[in-house]
């Protein structure tokens, strides 16, 4: 979904057999057509910013073709997009260093390793422009909470669409291996997954490609063995490329799994099936695109009311966590604390959590975890380790708000009120939606897989009133999160105002404003947002409050002004969060369609700010 957002960030250009001279300047001429259409249908912020050479299949070429070559590096070093060149013949390999066709590029012997290097860049450049949001000190403790949520979620949830490395542990044993080292051979049925690291996977015709964090390796072997698949396995050995963790699971417990936990097995089988269809040689790499389906229609009302809105003035009942969860939770504790010990360490807890929040895709360092993690007073007695108590109360006040008990008999009789519309079907998630949606809550700004994932825990479909009311805990802590960003963004709206006015004030002073002066206007802002603490931040008591931070959008001129950000930098980071279609059709006087269309200028909403914060987290 992320690289999604992306996709119009990096192109592949291929070629293969022996290039010539006409082959290469048709490419070449390819190029300029790509990069004129681009120029003349889209912002700057929107255009080519990788641009990779895929001659992996190339077996030669001629040398009126390499300078071409030339032309194509000097064409995109001047427009500003990276080169990267993916290239496996070694006498290509050594004419292009020879004549410093590699000089301002990066060069991989594969298109995995092309592409994993253009994504990787993508999602850190991305990473860095969601981060210029955290100036605001709220924003960035709900962005460091969402990144904790993102692992503590995924570990408790049941349904079959999730899948989590913490339940795979149980069924498996760390291997840590060193750069050069091996693993697997011909016989071996074990099936891995590499969690930190990056290995090289050896094939039986001679071939290789690299595995990344998060994938599995060595999989036809225990897809063969289990007889999902037929044939013989492909792969006859595995290198480490570098110092890597992984996880082994034995076909032994493999086999285990499926009679103990099903649900988890199957999973995990349709797992190892799409990743082999991934891999399958001469598959064609599907385009990425775009989705604006998270964000809801303008128009829709957002408005804060009736219980949800009586639910924020009071928290003298306590929500408890579920059974269900407090099983999962601990299981999940189990799997960290060490063998007869009843207490984790908490630079082992931190390790665990930054391991696991980089294989979903974290940019977050281990320090900043351990910074997060000591922020978030979860060792409550000081003492440096953890107990499990202090692990699940932690956990509690991650997910859940109290709420005030005068509300118990309304949320009472509206459940019960659900449930007999249609006594004999469960209370699934749309039917759950519904009733939150009826109790007044947000439901734009919720996301509402996370609750029902979560709080639907024993994986039943059926979210009886204990779980209902844990639902009700984690809406309203959602709600109150919600409202913390909405008075955020409007800050960051005022600042951007306020930035743009000192700007355009006449100085009394003789002369021009000079360029250090207005850099320290800009930096007082930026500091004025950084010190707005969350004791100030009040929850809205009326409907034209929250109608009022409806109309609030920032693009990227407000960017600039209250971050002192250059106009590109400030383009992309509103391209990233802006879900809208930008390209609307042009009408005439009378409001009739041209049959043309133009392109709008970029702006983000409360609700798409919302969305940057908990995807990029």
């Amino acid at each position: 979904n992320q690289l999604a957002v992306m996709a119009g960030w990096f192109h592949v250009f291929k070629v293969d057999s022996f290039v010539f001279f006409g082959t290469a300047n048709t490419l070449y001429q390819q190029l300029k057509a790509h990069i004129t259409e681009e120029k003349e249908s889209k912002p700057k912020a929107e255009r080519t910013k990788y641009l990779i050479f895929d001659l992996t299949e190339v077996t030669g070429i001629d040398s009126s073709a390499r300078d071409v070559f030339y032309k194509v590096h000097r064409l995109l070093k001047s427009e500003g997009i990276n080169l990267v060149w993916a290239i496996t013949n070694p006498k290509v390999d050594k004419s292009f260093d020879e004549q410093g066709l590699y000089i301002g590029a990066s060069q991989f012997d594969s298109i995995d390793l092309a592409l994993r290097h253009v994504e990787d860049e993508l999602l850190q450049k991305a990473h860095h422009l969601s981060e210029k949001w955290l100036v605001n000190e709220t924003v960035r403790k709900i962005f460091q909470r969402q990144v904790l949520v993102n692992v503590f979620n995924i570990s408790v949830r049941a349904e079959e669409k999730n899948f989590s490395s913490s339940r795979l542990r149980p069924w498996s044993e760390i291997i840590t291996l060193s750069s050069g080292e091996e693993v697997g051979s011909e016989d071996d049925d074990n099936l891995y997954l590499l969690y930190s690291g990056e290995v090289q996977v050896h094939e039986r015709d001679g071939s290789h490609f690299d595995c990344f964090t998060g994938s599995f390796f060595n999989l036809d072997h225990v897809l063969v063995s289990i007889g999902a698949v037929t044939g013989l396995p492909s792969s006859i050995g595995v290198v480490a490329t570098k110092d890597s963790t992984i996880l082994a699971v034995s076909r032994k417990n493999f086999l285990l799994m499926q009679k103990q936990d099903s649900a988890l097995a199957q999973k995990l089988l349709l797992t190892l099936l799409a990743q082999k269809e991934a891999n399958r040689p001469g598959r064609t790499r599907t385009q990425v695109h775009r989705d604006s389906s998270e964000i809801s229609d303008e128009d829709e009302d957002v408005v804060i009311h009736g219980v949800a809105k009586r639910l924020l003035k009071g928290n003298d009942y306590k929500i408890s966590l579920t059974d269900a969860q407090i099983e999962r939770f601990s299981e999940v504790f189990d799997l960290i604390v060490e063998p007869g010990e009843t207490e984790i360490p908490m630079d082992l807890f931190s390790s665990f959590v930054s391991m696991e929040a980089r294989l979903m895709g974290s940019a977050l360092s281990h320090e900043e975890f351990m910074k997060v993690i000591d922020e978030s007073g979860i060792d409550e007695d000081g003492d440096g380790s953890l107990t499990k108590d202090e692990f699940l109360t932690f956990l509690r006040g991650l997910f859940l708000e109290n709420i005030p008990s005068r509300e118990i008999e309304s949320l009472r009789q509206a459940y019960d009120e659900a449930v007999a519309l249609d006594p004999e079907a469960p209370m699934d998630v749309a039917r759950v939606a519904a009733l939150f949606k009826d109790l007044g809550f947000d439901m734009q700004s919720s996301n509402l897989g996370d609750v029902i994932g979560v709080i639907d825990a024993d994986g039943d479909g059926d979210v009886d009133y204990d779980e209902f009311m844990t639902g009700i805990g984690m809406m309203k802590k959602l709600t109150l999160l919600s409202k913390q960003l909405d008075t955020a963004f409007s800050n960051y709206k005022n600042q951007s105002l306020i930035a743009k006015q000192r700007l355009r004030r006449p100085t009394l002073q003789r002369g021009s404003q000079t360029a250090s002066c207005r850099r320290g206007l800009l930096s007082s802002g930026i500091n004025a947002i950084s010190k707005m603490s969350t004791r100030n931040i009040i929850v809205a008591q009326s409907q034209e409050e929250d109608s009022d931070k409806e109309g609030v959008e920032l693009d990227a001129s407000d960017l600039m002004a209250f971050l002192n950000v250059e106009r590109d930098l400030a383009e992309e980071m509103v391209f990233l969060a802006d879900q809208d279609d930008v390209e609307v059709e042009k009408k005439d006087s009378d409001g009739d369609s041209t049959g043309e269309s133009v392109t709008k200028n970029r702006s983000i909403d409360r609700a798409e700010f919302q969305q940057l914060i908990r995807k990029w987290s």
